[in-house]
């Protein structure tokens, strides 16, 4: 299977829909009770704003901006994560131009600061984002276009304890009036050179040197975090901006995050809030402003909860952000994978395929939008120019069960998400293959690398198995039994290191490490707050055909914080195999990212509940560190060997 890039190039865009009154979506029972888009009416609210005003541009093709976070922005065709705005003009013609102005970890705050919605004249920022060269949205949009404005992910204040983020993120909600209402406080901008003190209370000295320097490139003054605006404040700035320059602005729901009770999502701190606070506040600046809204929150709820508990998860982004491979092909073996560099399953952000399907959800609504308003002629009305879905897309549908999967698409009554490419294995042509296996013999060094390639095949084909057919393949332990002989083969046929390098537990010199110190060549960076401990764990375990006993481990603790503290660094001098003895210190597994010098996660390493030795090859020389990506892991052996 190619990379998605090749199979964006092979979308088939079909006819445009013939008749506005075809496109009026209808609610399926999952969502009859769910709001999805609220217009504005007639009159004017309490606080005397008027519908946006009928402008004859309006009936001219608009461009649609998008300001927003994450969730939305658009990221490269290989990663395993998407945000549903890279996908937007999949549903739209030619005529339609979708400008994404989105940027990851932004708050409708900070992407005011940075000058990103409009410009800020003395600020060191000269931005330029996806799609367009302009230094802000300003610059470039137009009476009659539409802004989408997405943020809530980071604007998140109610899980405080994370003060990393206060700084140039969080925005509070204020307090709510006896009707719950949210206040619209005004802010006032600050000096450059003070930071809140709800983050210097906590911060170190270096946090607050760092975070100085990203303010001070906002320029003289900005919007701080304590500077009395709410978060419906910040929001009304970009309707306020919107109809300055006579475009629509359209208020969107944060999508929702994954955090199920049951087998409904349920908010709380750090999760758009108790009761999605954050999600109902925009809900309620939509109807005080009579700004137009897409409730995507409540129809990406409706998502995760028809995927349920079991396949949510199948929608979501892998971890870490970065890794990347071939879609579809690789994604299901990327599903707990550590040797690919896989750490874990995303509950804030989207996969492609999730993205693709919010990205028609918005279609939907905005279709919606236009038809509901055609008769006064408001609204430009989107349906003359909405596409079918491709005839091919991303498809990991063979995760899920066949009925979910026929759930899902029945959310949608507009755009087409059903892959007409799509085909299911036969789980008994696995099955055989398997069998045809065995014709060939045991594992030998001599066949070894025939059979690798064979069983590689029939992985392959086993992985493009429905979930629900894989139960058929009654003869699987063969397949596994045979991969695990091959894997000890290639172990045991190569070649001598001519240079190993051993870093040991047992060796270690101190019992508590609370500062950075240099033993066996190695460096183990620890702080007060954030120690490591050599403790007393007797394993056994075999590498490379020889046995390894320790009586000591180190200790992790929680997630490692590169840069700062709980990792073991060491510089290597070429291409090279790093292999580590780990195990959790916990009930479940766990696993131990290496990281390079700059940050990056280049591979990732199991921690079982027992002892769990496992490689990685590294192609060049550098200083490599190796830290917890959650919470406690014990490593007791660190071997890291060279070939010719």
């Amino acid at each position: 299977m190619s990379k998605i890039t090749k199979i964006l190039a092979v979308f088939v865009l079909m006819a445009m829909l013939l008749a506005s009154c075809q496109l009026v979506p209808s609610k399926t029972t999952a969502q009859t009770d769910e709001v999805t888009t609220t217009l504005p009416t007639t009159s004017s609210t309490d606080s005397g704003s008027s519908p946006d005003p009928i402008h004859p541009d309006n009936m001219k093709t608009p461009t649609i901006y998008l300001a927003g976070d994450s969730t939305v922005k658009t990221y490269e065709d290989g990663q395993y994560i998407a945000g549903w705005g890279q996908y937007l003009s999949l549903f739209l013609d030619d005529e339609i131009q979708v400008v994404n102005a989105a940027h990851g970890g932004r708050s409708s705050r900070s992407f005011i600061n940075e000058g990103r919605l409009y410009n800020i004249d003395d600020s060191e920022f000269n931005y330029t984002f996806s799609q367009n060269g302009g230094k802000s949205i300003e610059d470039c949009i137009k009476e009659g276009d539409f802004l989408f404005i997405q943020f809530g992910h980071n604007d998140d204040a109610s899980k405080l304890s994370n003060y990393a983020t206060i700084y140039d993120r969080m925005v509070p909600l204020g307090e709510p009036d006896a009707n719950g209402i949210y206040p619209v406080t005004p802010a006032a901008k600050v000096s450059t050179t003070t930071l809140p003190e709800e983050y210097t209370s906590v911060a170190t000295d270096s946090e607050e040197t760092k975070a100085l320097a990203e303010i001070t490139k906002y320029g003289s003054e900005y919007y701080a975090y304590n500077s009395g605006g709410t978060y419906k404040w910040y929001l009304k700035q970009y309707i306020d901006f919107a109809r300055s320059v006579g475009a629509i602005p359209v208020l969107v729901t944060p999508v929702a995050r994954v955090k199920f009770s049951g087998n409904e999502i349920i908010g709380g701190a750090g999760l758009h809030g108790e009761n999605f606070a954050y999600v109902e506040a925009v809900r309620q600046l939509a109807k005080e402003e009579n700004c137009l809204l897409i409730d995507l929150f409540a129809e990406t709820k409706v998502i995760l909860e028809t995927a349920t508990s079991t396949y949510a998860n199948y929608l979501m982004a892998l971890k870490p952000n970065d890794l990347t491979g071939d879609w579809p092909a690789g994604y299901d073996s990327a599903y707990g994978n550590t040797d690919a560099g896989y750490t874990g399953i995303e509950a804030t952000h989207y996969n492609k395929y999730g993205a693709f399907l919010q990205a028609a959800k918005v279609i939907e609504l905005i279709v919606k939008i236009g038809y509901e308003e055609k008769a006064n002629g408001e609204y430009f009305n989107f349906s003359g120019h909405i596409l079918y879905t491709p005839s091919e897309f991303i498809d990991p549908s063979n995760l899920m069960s066949k009925s979910t999967v026929a759930s899902l698409e029945a959310l949608f009554t507009i755009c087409n998400v059903t892959n007409p490419n799509r085909a299911y294995a036969d789980p008994y042509e696995v099955a055989q293959a398997i069998y045809d296996l065995e014709s060939l013999g045991d594992v030998t060094a001599e066949n070894y690398l025939e059979l690798l390639a064979k069983c590689e095949e029939i992985r392959a084909k086993y992985d493009a198995l429905n979930v629900d057919d894989r139960p058929m393949v009654e003869n699987l332990e063969i397949l596994e039994r045979y991969e695990k002989a091959i894997a000890d083969m290639i172990i045991a046929s190569r070649p001598e290191p001519v240079k190993t390098v051993i870093f040991k537990a047992d060796d270690l010199l101190a019992s508590l490490y609370n500062t950075t110190v240099d033993e066996q060549g190695f460096t183990l960076v620890a702080t007060s707050d954030k120690s490591m401990e050599k403790k007393a764990k007797v394993v056994t375990f075999t590498y490379a055909g020889e046995s390894y006993t320790t009586a000591y481990g180190l200790s992790l603790g929680g997630s490692a914080k590169f840069g700062t503290s709980r990792y073991v660094s060491f510089t290597v001098d070429g291409p090279c195999t790093i292999t580590i003895a780990t195990q959790s210190s916990g009930s479940s597994a766990r696993v131990l990212n290496l990281v390079s010098s700059s940050n990056s996660v280049v591979g990732s390493y199991e921690a079982g509940t027992s002892v769990t030795v496992s490689s990685i090859e590294i192609d060049e020389a550098g200083t490599y560190s190796v830290g917890s990506a959650g919470s406690g892991i014990y490593i007791y052996y660190i071997i890291i060997e060279y070939f010719e």
